[in-house]
């Protein structure tokens, strides 16, 4: 028979206290410290961080944790357990907890609020209650209600239905409140008590049963949520293209728990987490349904919704700084006494940095750990963005990571032989990649930016399935003036804004591309770049020099051959690509919309004609009816009109005519678009 072996406790501190890292002094309730101590620790730049305990247990053992219940989530969904001496791991109990609303929900006062008095009676309707003050009421409670006199203080009222009647007093009149159903009071005391006991619990006990003969290595992992780990770096610029990086790892641990001797590793990269809700019960809200609908109903399988997770590109930011007025010489990083202690090993999508020391971290205390000492590309340059500043450029260096490590995001102080020379902020770089890091403005360089207006041209035409497709080409061109207060060898490199739709069609060669911007190249005084390409060379200090480029989109637009005018169609013809059947037909067509167009003004004036003699007939009519039908004037209306009637006729007969030729001359047209291309 196994011997059973007391149940020990883990405690994990509070979420809101630890900072960094939990240790051995996190065990309590007479458990061993030495046993299961914190011996690993991997912080993540993600916002959680991976714990390990390690030690040994012997025979039938529970180990007891104490988590914090809103680490309990991170818990349950990273859990990992290992019995390294053959034992068995049994399944993992834990307290258990209903979500408040629930809990409080199963009792009829509602005290999930802010309760008062006059909410506690609202509540009560139907239930008897005296009330005690200067005197004493007692009747079942049949409403209350808000009273606002004029110039008065709003008041409260209690509605009663007493032995006598029903009497409405006021709330204020009264200091308490006496429930006849001890049950309802005795509802009221138990959900007050459940209101103070889920304020009161901030941890929940997990429960780990470890099951074997002897004395075995077991370990406890997993993920909870912590402060980011950042990184800060120096660099130390020299003249062969070559710099000295030195790279360190700041954490942090604001509590009151002393870290000693623990593995510590510092992973870049960006592995995703979420957090699920997996501690507390969850519950489905079921639709309520009628009996006889019930058959024949059958939920839907969800199939599932991919969320996506758009990660933001993150730009180095830049920061700018003049030299100091009494700057001292660059310092020497290498043989300095400080040397890196952690080594980089790659892990699938992540870079990890793995102390090779024991970390010492005490309480309240913050540590800088060296993780990066090394020799890296480093390539002098300015770099002109006029999203940045307008005016000048800034001083910068193309750093690239030939190091073979990850190199975590964060800020760069520069050092040159002149001493501090800037600060400039780093995106991650991987290995082989670049960035240009900007730390100073470039005062000894101008730059002025002009763009022009695109304009449109025509390259090409040709007709399809009775449609013309137009190939046009917009071009719009941007010039850089460059002014240089320097005779210094100097490489600019000018970042100009991406257009939708538009590629560069000058200068050559093409300019390097990134997310939101081209780059050209500029060699100020003959100064190279062995890797940038080179756009423009400026040797002349005393004039200034100009790079212009030129922006260009094509655009294929179609246009139906039917709703063309008959100035289009002769644009076309002179400059569409055309066999001699559709140009034949396309100057047929050219021919028959002319003359559809002189019919159609023809008919439009002959129906404007006809509304004016209509008017005219109007005005002459009402004067007629004023006169003699005797007299010369009436006489004179009366030809008038007759003229007018006659050319009427002629006119309607000249206007049916015409719809009929216009009918006639659009199949013509329609006949000759559907055989086009045939």
């Amino acid at each position: 028979m196994p011997i059973t072996r007391p149940v020990r406790t883990i405690r994990l501190l509070s979420a809101l206290a630890l900072g960094v890292l939990m240790t051995a002094s996190a065990f309590a309730q007479g458990a061993d410290q030495a046993d299961l101590p914190v011996t690993r620790v991997v912080l993540f730049t993600n916002g959680v961080g991976y714990f390990e305990h390690e030690g040994t247990v012997t025979g039938d053992q529970v180990l007891s944790l104490e988590v914090p219940r809103s680490e309990m989530d991170d818990m349950l969904q990273s859990l990992v357990l290992q019995d390294f001496g053959g034992g068995a791991i049994k399944p993992v109990r834990y307290t258990a907890r209903d979500p408040l609303e629930r809990v409080l929900d199963g009792y009829r006062v509602d005290v999930s609020q802010n309760l008062t008095l006059e909410g506690v009676l609202a509540q009560a309707r139907g239930e008897v209650v005296e009330l005690v003050g200067g005197r004493t009421v007692k009747g079942t409670v049949v409403g209350t209600e808000r009273v606002q006199a004029p110039e008065q203080a709003q008041r409260t009222f209690v509605t009663l239905a007493t032995s006598s009647g029903v009497a409405r007093v006021a709330l204020d009149e009264f200091d308490e409140v006496r429930f006849e159903d001890e049950a309802l009071k005795a509802q009221l005391d138990a959900a007050l008590t459940a209101l103070s006991t889920y304020a009161g619990e901030e941890t929940a006990t997990v429960s780990l049963s470890f099951e074997g003969a002897g004395e075995r290595r077991v370990r406890i992992a997993y993920l909870r949520e912590m402060p980011v780990w950042k990184s800060t770096y120096r660099l130390v610029l020299g003249d062969d293209g070559k710099a000295t990086l030195q790279g360190w790892a700041i954490v942090d641990n604001p509590t009151n728990t002393r870290l000693d001797g623990v593995q510590m590793s510092f992973v870049a990269g960006q592995p995703i987490s979420f957090i699920t809700d997996l501690y507390e019960p969850i519950y489905l809200a079921r639709p309520r349904v009628r009996t006889e609908l019930a058959a024949g109903i059958a939920p839907g399988a969800d199939s599932g919704v991919f969320m996506a997770n758009e990660m933001a590109d993150v730009s180095a930011a830049r920061m700018y700084a003049m030299p100091a007025p009494a700057a001292a010489a660059a310092p020497q990083l290498a043989g300095a006494g400080v040397e890196a202690m952690a080594t980089g090993t790659r892990g699938g999508a992540t870079f990890s940095y793995d102390v090779s020391q024991p970390v010492t971290v005490g309480a309240y205390e913050s540590a800088m750990v060296p993780i990066v000492l090394t020799d890296v590309s480093a390539e002098q340059l300015s770099i002109y963005s006029e999203a940045t500043l307008a005016g000048n450029p800034l001083r910068a260096v193309r750093l690239t990571n030939d190091t073979g490590l990850h190199l975590a995001a964060g800020t760069v102080t520069l050092y040159d032989a002149g001493g501090f020379a800037g600060t400039a902020q780093m995106a991650d770089v991987i290995p082989g990649d670049s960035r240009i890091l900007s730390y100073a403005v470039d005062l000894e360089l101008a730059l002025d930016v002009e763009r022009g207006q695109g304009q449109e041209q025509v390259t090409a035409i040709r007709l399809v399935n009775g449609m013309f497709e137009s190939t046009v080409r917009t071009r719009s061109t941007t010039k850089v003036t460059i002014a240089t207060r320097t005779d210094d060898a100097r490489f600019l490199v000018v970042e100009l804004p991406r257009m939708p739709g538009f590629d560069v069609a000058s200068p050559r060669p093409a300019p390097l591309v990134t997310d939101t911007s081209y780059r050209f190249g500029v060699a100020i005084n003959g100064g190279t770049s062995p890797d940038l390409p080179t756009q423009l060379s400026c040797d002349d200090a005393s004039a200034a020099c100009q790079l212009e480029v030129v922006f260009e989109r094509t655009d294929l637009r179609r246009m139906g051959v039917s709703g063309t005018s008959p100035d289009t169609l002769l644009y076309y013809l002179q400059n569409a690509e055309l066999s001699d059947g559709d140009r034949a037909k396309l100057q047929q067509l050219s021919d028959l919309k002319g003359q559809y167009a002189t019919l159609q003004r023809e008919g439009e004036s002959l129906a404007a004609r006809a509304a004016e003699i209509d008017n005219e007939q109007s005005r002459v009519r009402q004067n007629m009816a004023q006169l003699d039908r005797n007299s010369t004037l009436y006489r004179r209306y009366v030809d008038d009109l007759t003229a007018q009637e006659d050319e009427l006729a002629a006119s309607s007969e000249r206007r049916a005519e015409v719809r009929a030729e216009l009918a006639a001359m659009q199949e013509r047209i329609d006949a000759l678009i559907g055989s086009l291309g045939q």
